[in-house]
């Protein structure tokens, strides 16, 4: 069976690098597009009289090259096919435009491939025939590939380079300096990385498979697999596993001072990133390395490959200081991810990131007030939530799987996983006050229940709480008045009303029921029949509405033939919470 080609937003295979550098001078205007030669420079008009350093290679690695060009960094990009070199022809023109407005001369930055080596090799004998001063370097920082006799492969390394290559020239360097100290910076960095999927060329499947519950080490930005197939980890375990070989490889020891970069392969999503720039902290925090700057994102990608690379740079005692500082340089580049933001100002120690106590209510603010409940009334409220708690759970598929066509299908774990919480805080909660259980039922759906349907419950919970504390007595118009006040909060913050198809449907049915219920009887079982009765006929009615309102309101109608699951719920609350009071009427 033919592998499945990907999807992917393009015009057409066979275009998709020249639109791409049009793009990228479309949204930056001042970058100069060379069509024919698909090179792109900064716009100049005269002679900076500087060095210019000048990247490139394939591509489907972007923002590699052509959007790391910008002051501070490179001068200019040539753009090869996807995954494939340059030719001689485009890389020497390139050149050759830089050193006609930049006369200190060219650097050349390029990756330890074969391809590159040859073509990017043969352009500068080409200008140094033609007086053109340039200067090769060939970076590879690779730890996976270290062993190979021309050296390990050019990863994300690459792009430190050019921030401190690009600095160096923009401070006024000479060509030898910068091209020394770019050897010296390769020597004192090394990269590895993952990956979970391949990636796809474009019109192609995915290069390679990868089992659901493996990784490859060591995988390359070519779309080359690992050297190494592992069972996944958890984050914590994938860092160590990397960072293991990369300190191994730079000899680092305690006390040592590094810059890292987090290099986003091209489909891993910004939490993942974000959660492992946490673990390389922590794991250099543990191992007695200081970590000086951290830089995550999207710099030398595989086009859609999911998966990450680590590169280190150590900071020694000789050059430390000073690439620190070209680290530092500001840049116009647009791919470039550091700023003023990286820089922590001092010396921050471990620990430092705990919440300010200040910020939130303390338990002297909390104090309960209005009207309190008698031993009964408590003991019935605790009987009540606990029947409440306990039907939710029993319907917490019924309302996952109502939630499932509109929703995220988590309606029914949601409101267990609140229920939860609410049966542990029953195990010691006195229910004296309405007012401060109400209160603490809005605290608990906002910790424990989170998300939009904790935003909700907790907003209505504390209206609620809000109305007893005002309140003078505990009768059923004190309750329907906290009931009118939870549902105004509801719409006032989410948007919703009656008829949009949404918990408040059910609500709205109820209160308007027990209102009328209350004007025509004076049994409270009759009252409270007629409740329950009405909130299950506004939860069945949202079957037929239109959402207007809350997640269902953004999916095409054919999902949601269903009882909405948040009205459903609060069904399921009412009724279990009623039935419990009638028992002891």
């Amino acid at each position: 069976m033919s592998k499945l080609i990907t999807k992917k937003v393009i015009n057409s295979p066979e275009t998709c690098v020249d639109d791409n550098l049009r793009g990228v001078v479309a949204l930056y205007p001042n970058l100069k597009l060379h069509p024919k030669h698909r090179v792109v420079t900064i716009r100049q008009n005269s002679d900076s009289k500087r060095v210019a350093v000048l990247g490139g290679g394939g591509s489907g690695h972007e923002p590699f090259a052509a959007g790391l060009i910008g002051s501070g960094m490179l001068d200019g990009a040539v753009a090869g096919g996807v995954f494939a070199s340059p030719p001689t022809g485009n890389v020497l023109y390139a050149i050759t435009q830089l050193y006609k407005y930049n006369s200190g001369g060219v650097l050349v930055l390029l990756g330890n491939y074969t391809g590159d080596r040859l073509n990017f090799g043969k352009a500068f004998e080409k200008a140094r025939v033609a007086g053109i001063k340039v200067e090769g370097f060939i970076v590879g920082e690779d730890v996976a590939s270290s062993h190979n006799k021309t050296g390990g492969r050019s990863m994300c390394g690459e792009v430190f380079l050019y921030k401190l290559c690009g600095g160096m020239a923009h401070r006024g360097y000479d060509l030898q300096t910068i091209h020394s100290m770019a050897g010296e910076v390769n020597k004192h960095m090394a990269t590895l990385g993952i990956c979970l999927t391949a990636c796809s060329l474009p019109g192609q499947p995915p290069l390679f498979e990868i089992a659901a519950d493996e990784m490859e080490i060591g995988a390359g930005v070519h779309g080359e697999a690992g050297v190494e197939k592992r069972k996944m980890g958890t984050a914590k375990e994938i860092v160590a596993i990397i960072l293991d070989q990369v300190t191994a490889h730079l000899k680092l020891e305690a006390g040592a001072r590094v810059a890292a970069m987090i290099n986003n392969m091209g489909g891993t999503s910004l939490m993942e990133m974000n959660i492992i720039a946490a673990e390389i902290k922590d794991y250099l925090v543990q191992k007695k390395i200081r970590l000086e700057r951290i830089f995550s994102g999207h710099l030398k990608t595989s086009l859609d490959m999911q998966g990450f690379q680590i590169c280190l740079l150590h900071l020694n005692d000789t050059y430390g200081d000073l690439w620190l500082e070209l680290i530092d340089l500001p840049t116009d580049a647009l791919g470039w991810v550091g700023g003023a933001m990286s820089v922590g100002e001092g010396e921050l120690e471990d620990g430092d990131d705990e919440d300010d106590e200040d910020g939130t209510l303390n338990d002297k603010q909390k104090k309960p007030s209005g009207p309190p409940l008698s031993a009964r009334a408590r003991k019935l409220a605790r009987s009540a939530l606990s029947a409440a708690c306990a039907e939710l759970a029993r319907r917490e598929q019924l309302l996952n799987t109502l939630d499932s066509g509109c929703g995220d299908g988590d309606c029914g774990i949601t409101l267990k996983n609140f229920a939860e919480a609410i049966k542990s805080y029953s195990e010691t909660a006195s229910f004296e006050y309405p007012s401060k259980f109400l209160w603490d039922l809005s605290e608990i759906a906002e910790t424990d229940m989170g998300g939009t349907s904790g935003g909700v419950y907790s907003l209505g919970l504390a209206a609620a709480a809000q109305e007893f504390m005002n309140a003078e007595t505990n009768n059923s118009e004190t309750w329907l008045s906290a009931w009118n006040s939870a549902m105004a909060a509801i719409t006032k913050y989410g948007g919703a009303e009656p008829g949009d198809r949404t918990m408040l449907d059910t609500l709205h049915a109820a209160a308007t029921a027990f209102k009328e219920a209350l004007s025509e009887s004076n049994s409270m079982k009759i009252v409270l029949e007629k409740v329950i009765e009405a909130a299950d006929k506004g939860a069945k009615a949202t079957a037929n509405m239109v959402a207007r309102a809350g997640r269902a309101s953004y999916v095409a109608s054919v999902y949601t033939r269903d009882e909405d699951a948040g009205a459903r719920a609060a069904a399921v609350w009412i009724e279990a919470i009623l039935r419990t009071i009638i028992e002891h009427c």
